[in-house]
């Protein structure tokens, strides 16, 4: 006998292959039945022309390194970066290629009125990879491979660096990168002298990492954009049909719409949906399912929220957004839910007036709180850097639940021109729902001004709505 549960599935799956095709082919606007019109997908670039791009930031953040170098006191850094366990680094210090030799050094000094020195080890270099590093000053073997002890001790003896930063002590993957046997690796390079001058080149990271330049704005609000039209594709009769679709559906329809750009793009998380609902039968809100199980099917009454983003150009972006499903007889969302999407809304406008470079991130957390106390909802802050990562280095904006009785063990200071996360919550009580409550989550990408943070793409005001 015939599974019937295979056959929904296979018509599921041929469903939204045809869904995936068309919407591939849609090149400008659409304009859904309530009104709302999804922009046209940006123009992205292709692998070749985001390389370029890439390499032509590379030298504009390379002439910025010697600075950020004297200012965290830093005579010498070393990067190093092993196969199959690769430095977060190595990608934006060096040009983005594929790097699998064993283990591969980079090495940048303070070279007194010479300025920034750099040198690397790696055994075969494109003439690109040659415009940005020096062999390192040690003989090649019969192979083109360089003794990379050698040419170590040789810069520790010709520079005697002060200090010597190493990608160790900082709190997360991407400023502490360095392994064990790396570590040792350089010990017995560079003997225990050296070793005595080792130190965390975590602030170096966060300030390469976290430091925009001018040039990125117009390709990274191009990436929002994108990311923003399959949200909202997705969260749209296009992509859900009441009582069919299921939760795992959204996350393959993003995955495959990233695929079909073209542009190596991929997610840099696993996309998901949470689902809230009320109960009309007993008058109860149902638990905040989240995440959203694979086999979840969408019902009449479901608020969706769609959490997303992918990696583009060295960058990556981060998107939450909610819809709502109209049930049998409705043509508007309740007005309980449109109340919450405006609460929603005053954490975004406290985003846009309240922080101020040179906050730190708990002094940007405190204005935030300050402008929405009294507020007759719950607002729940935990805001992040974006840019190279999606959770990026620098200072966080964090408050949940509003709890300002711990502020953070580690801090920095924010950055004009930085990128952020702007993500929250705001829960809500629902008169329609028996005063049930409804979390609604929010994610947006900004950057950071003189006065606030301005968005890369208009926040969400409206509900979109699913028939």
């Amino acid at each position: 006998m015939k599974n019937p549960a295979i056959g929904r599935s296979t018509a599921l799956t041929a469903a939204l292959a045809a869904l995936l095709l068309s919407c591939a082919q849609v090149e400008g606007p659409i304009e859904l039945f309530d009104g709302r019109v999804i922009p046209a997908m940006p123009e992205l670039l292709g692998m070749r022309a985001q390389y370029e791009l890439r390499l032509d930031w590379l030298e504009q953040k390379h002439t910025m390194l010697l600075d950020q170098m004297r200012a965290r006191g830093m005579d010498m850094w070393i990067v190093v970066s092993e196969e199959f366990h690769p430095d977060a680094v190595t990608q934006y210090v060096a040009p983005p290629l594929h790097y699998t030799r064993r283990r591969n050094v980079m090495v940048f000094l303070d070279a007194g009125e010479e300025g920034l020195a750099a040198f690397s080890d790696y055994w075969r270099p494109t003439s690109d990879y040659r415009q940005f590093f020096r062999p390192l000053p040690a003989a090649r073997n019969a192979r083109g491979i360089q003794d990379t002890r050698t040419g170590l001790k040789a810069l520790w003896d010709t520079y005697h660096p002060e200090t010597i930063g190493l990608n160790m002590g900082g709190s997360r993957g991407h400023d502490s990168g360095l392994t064990h046997d790396s570590y040792q690796f350089l010990v017995d390079a560079l003997g225990p002298e050296a070793e005595s001058r080792f130190v965390s080149a975590a602030g170096l990271i966060e300030d390469v990492f976290d430091t925009r330049l001018p040039d990125e704005l117009e390709p990274y609000r191009s990436l929002v954009l994108a990311t923003d039209v399959i949200a909202q594709r997705a969260l749209s009769n296009l992509v859900i049909t009441p009582g069919v679709t299921r939760a795992a559906d959204i996350k393959w329809f993003f995955e495959e719409s990233i695929a079909e750009l073209g542009v190596g793009g991929k997610p840099w998380f696993e996309i998901h949906v949470a689902v809230q609902r009320f109960d009309p039968q007993t008058g109860e809100m149902i638990p905040y399912v989240h995440p959203a199980p694979d086999g979840l099917v969408f019902q009449r009454g479901d608020i969706i929220h769609l959490d997303c983003g992918f990696d583009y150009l060295g960058f990556a972006s981060d998107w939450q957004k909610v819809a709502y499903l109209l049930r049998d007889g409705e043509d508007d969302v309740p007005e309980g839910l449109k109340t919450a999407l405006a609460n929603a809304n005053q954490i975004h406008e406290a985003f846009a007036s309240e922080p101020r470079p040179g906050m730190s991130g708990w002094e940007a957390t405190l204005a935030m709180a300050a402008k929405l106390e009294g507020v007759d909802f719950l607002p729940s802050l935990y805001s992040h850097p974006i840019g190279y990562h999606g959770h990026a280095l620098g200072p966080s904006i964090n408050a949940r639940n509003m709890d300002l009785s711990s502020p953070p063990s580690r801090d920095s200071y924010l950055r004009e021109g930085a990128y952020r996360s702007i993500e929250f919550s705001a829960t809500t009580a629902i008169p329609e729902y028996g005063g049930g409550t409804v979390t609604i989550p929010m994610e947006d990408d900004g950057h950071l001004t003189a006065n606030g943070y301005e968005y890369f793409r208009p926040y969400q005001t409206e509900w979109y709505v699913i028939r």
